[in-house]
């Protein structure tokens, strides 16, 4: 199995997954806003395509002794946005290499809470992983049932084909 070291988030390391922004840093959201305070307007745009309409959707995960990743998913056309609402997790990305999904290619990051990640479309990414309490509401934006129309998952039985995320 293989071993994923979960590093801190830095706007260098995550490009090619996407963005972030940490709604919660004032000071940073008025430079990314065209208003300097108060209303902090289109921070961050995200594609989510023409056919659907954005949802808002809620992941609950609750603390585990391992973070092993078995199942990996991506979505061909639209970005997903995540939001640790309540938590600090550790989420991880990747590309696809050569069409297959596969544990080496893949990253780990510490997301603060308040921090607004967008995955690109064709990031491979999965569950996410509380760090320090029992359990973390990540909010979740995507097309409406993007789970149904837009994903290609997979699930990594053998665990020779899984990996292990580690602080």
């Amino acid at each position: 199995m293989r071993t994923i070291q979960a590093k801190p988030l830095s706007k260098e390391a995550f490009r090619k997954y996407g963005e972030y922004q940490n709604l919660l840093d004032t000071e940073d959201l008025a430079k990314a806003s065209i208003n300097p305070r108060g209303f902090f307007a289109d921070v961050l745009t995200l594609n989510f395509g023409t056919t659907t309409l954005p949802t808002v959707s809620v992941c609950h995960v609750t603390k585990t002794d391992r973070r092993i990743v078995r199942m990996m998913e991506a979505h061909q056309y639209t970005c997903e946005g995540l939001l640790p609402i309540d938590a600090d997790v550790i989420i991880f990305v990747g590309t696809p290499g050569r069409g297959k999904f596969t544990v080496d290619n893949l990253e780990a990051f510490i997301i603060p809470q308040g921090t607004f990640v967008k995955l690109n479309p064709l990031i491979v990414h999965g569950t996410q992983y509380v760090i320090d309490k029992d359990e973390a509401h990540i909010l979740c934006m995507l097309p409406g049932r993007t789970f149904r129309n837009d994903m290609i998952a997979v699930f990594a039985e053998d665990e020779a084909e899984q990996a292990e995320i580690v602080l």
